[in-house]
C-alpha cells in the first residue's frame, strides 16, 4: 500500500466521523408547536441528541417523557426503521394529557409508541434499546407524594435490563448544591450530579462522559426550579451512562 493511498484512506475515515458527529446538529426543528420550538434555546436539543449518538434506525425509549417533547425530535433522527418509546405514569396525564393527545393525533408520528406504565413494571423489553433518555425526572425517584411513587431502586434495574449491553443512558436534571444529594429533590425539584453517579453506579450503569452545555453559573442552586427568575433556566447537568455487561 503506498503512502498516497494510506493518506487517502485516513483523510476518507476522517471525513466519514465528521459527516457522522454533524448529522445529528443538523436536526431538523422546524414544523413544531410554538411552545416547542420556544424551548429549544434553552433545552439544546441537538446538542443533546449528538451527545448521546443517536443515529437512524436506533430504538429509543424516552422514560418520564412528559408531553412527549423528546420523543418526537428522536423520532425525526431514527426515522422509519426506528422506534421511540413514549413513557409515562398514569400521575402525569393530569400535566401533560392535552399535550399528548396533541402530539400524537391521527398517528402523525408513525415511529413514536406510546406507553403508560408504572414502576413496578415498566413493561418494557429487555435488551431492546440503544439508548434512554430521562431528562429533568430523575430527582422525581427520590420523593413520595400522593399519588406518586417511582422509585429508582424499582425502576433503574428495569431501564438497564431493557437497554442492549453497550446502550446509553442519558440523564439531565437540575443541579442541587454541593453535598445536598438527594435532600431537595421535593422541595426544590433538584438533585446533585455526584450523587446521580454514585447511584447509578449502583445499577450497573458507568458513567461515560458529561457536558457543560446547560450550565448556569449565576443559578445558586438553592432555590427552587419553579421560580420565576430560573423557569427554564436552571442549572443542569447532562451526564451519558452504558450499559458494559
Amino acid at each position: 500500500m503506498t503512502n498516497f493511498t494510506l493518506r487517502l484512506i485516513q483523510f476518507t475515515a476522517v471525513i466519514a466521523i465528521a459527516i457522522n458527529s454533524t448529522a445529528t446538529l443538523a436536526l431538523d426543528l422546524a414544523n413544531r408547536t410554538k411552545s416547542d420550538i420556544q424551548l429549544d434555546s434553552s433545552r439544546k436539543p441537538a446538542e443533546i441528541i449528538d451527545f448521546v449518538g443517536v443515529e437512524h434506525g436506533d430504538k429509543v425509549l424516552d422514560l418520564l417523557a412528559g408531553g412527549g417533547y423528546y420523543s418526537e425530535l428522536l423520532s425525526r433522527v431514527v426515522g422509519n426503521e426506528g422506534e421511540v418509546v413514549l413513557q409515562i405514569p398514569k400521575a402525569y396525564l393530569g400535566f401533560v394529557g392535552k399535550e399528548l393527545e396533541q402530539r400524537l393525533a391521527n398517528d402523525r408520528l408513525k415511529n413514536v409508541n406510546y406507553l403508560l406504565s408504572e414502576a413496578p413494571d415498566l413493561q418494557l423489553q429487555n435488551n431492546h434499546f440503544d439508548s434512554a433518555f430521562l431528562v429533568l425526572g430523575y430527582h422525581d425517584m427520590f420523593f413520595k407524594d400522593q399519588g406518586w411513587n417511582f422509585p429508582a431502586d424499582v425502576v433503574m434495574p428495569q431501564v438497564l435490563a431493557s437497554l442492549k449491553v453497550g446502550g446509553k443512558l442519558l440523564v439531565v436534571d437540575h443541579s442541587a448544591a454541593n453535598k445536598r444529594g438527594a435532600q431537595d429533590t421535593k422541595t426544590l425539584h433538584r438533585i446533585e450530579a455526584k450523587f446521580v453517579i454514585n447511584d447509578l453506579k449502583k445499577y450497573g450503569f458507568t458513567l461515560v462522559k458529561q457536558a457543560t452545555f446547560l450550565e448556569n453559573k449565576n443559578d445558586t442552586r438553592n432555590t427552587s426550579v419553579f421560580s420565576p427568575e430560573l423557569r427554564r433556566k436552571t442549572d443542569r447537568f447532562v451526564l451519558l451512562f452504558e450499559r458494559t455487561k
